[in-house]
């Protein structure tokens, strides 16, 4: 491959020889790193949602073995259903004996029925009620990284003063990806003077969750967020010391520790 250089004087223009080879080289060097961190963002979310997975694959199962017991009761029910049929167009049974035996056992199935149509229905109003209360729980951890300070009193590192601190810092590379912990409506995306870029989300259940000292948002107010959508990126807006995740959990306007709350591994520093 060639490249002409042409200079403010002409007079001078050079035509240099770049190997292609070098050039796809330059371009790998480039491209694996930026293909290694996609990859681990993957890995990371995949991770975070496995164990809420396989807690609603439980759920199913639950489901599906009540559902084949009805089924099973439902298909006696029919049998009876066809028995009866015969045995009361039978000529050899007097009239009263044609009744007694069919309905005794059609009234005590269907009363097997009741019962197991009752259990079955409690089962799936509870599957959809731990769904709905899985899906707006915070209960992954919004970035890939290590916790350096946990929820509780602690120093102020501007003022050596005591202070309650109402979430946990979470120190991560400046550009990681920040993540919505459960699924909600975006309430505030926007700059506190201590906060920094800040991106507050509210939940179902009364929940909400904070996200601060971002270096760049990505969302908007009111927009709607699933678990797992990236919010946001580390950075080191407002007060802090360097790149760091600040984040917090609040039910009915009071500060939660969030690791009561992490389902996934969480990493300390």
């Amino acid at each position: 491959m060639k490249v002409t250089i042409i200079p403010h004087n002409t007079s001078r223009i050079k035509i240099v020889s770049i190997n292609k080879f070098l050039i796809g080289g330059f371009i790998l060097i480039i491209l694996i790193p930026l293909l290694s961190r996609y990859l681990r963002s993957k890995e990371f979310i995949k991770s975070s949602t496995s164990k809420l997975e396989v807690a609603n694959q439980q759920l199913e199962k639950d489901l599906g073995h009540f559902q084949q017991e009805y089924e099973a009761l439902d298909n006696k029910y029919k049998t009876l259903l066809i028995q009866a049929k015969k045995l009361q167009s039978s000529t050899f049974l007097k009239p009263q004996d044609k009744e007694l035996p069919v309905t005794e056992s059609i009234d005590g199935l269907l009363g097997d029925m009741q019962e197991s149509k009752q259990v079955l229905q409690n089962i799936q109003l509870e599957i959809k009620h731990n769904k709905e209360l899985v899906k707006f729980t915070p209960s992954i951890f919004p970035v890939n990284g290590y916790v350096t300070q946990p929820f509780g009193p602690t120093q102020d590192i501007f003022t050596g003063e005591q202070r309650f601190c109402q979430g946990i810092d979470i120190t991560a590379p400046k550009g990681s990806k920040v993540y919505a912990t459960a699924d909600g409506v975006v309430k505030f995306a926007g700059y506190h003077r201590h906060s920094g870029l800040e991106v507050i989300i509210n939940h179902k259940n009364r929940f909400e969750t904070r996200y601060s000292h971002l270096a760049f948002i990505k969302t908007r107010k009111y927009q709607i967020v699933k678990r797992g959508d990236v919010i946001g990126f580390v950075g080191t807006t407002g007060k802090t010391i360097g790149p760091r995740l600040h984040y917090e959990i609040w039910i009915n306007g009071e500060p939660k520790n969030p690791l009561d709350f992490i389902l996934t591994k969480v990493n300390f520093f």
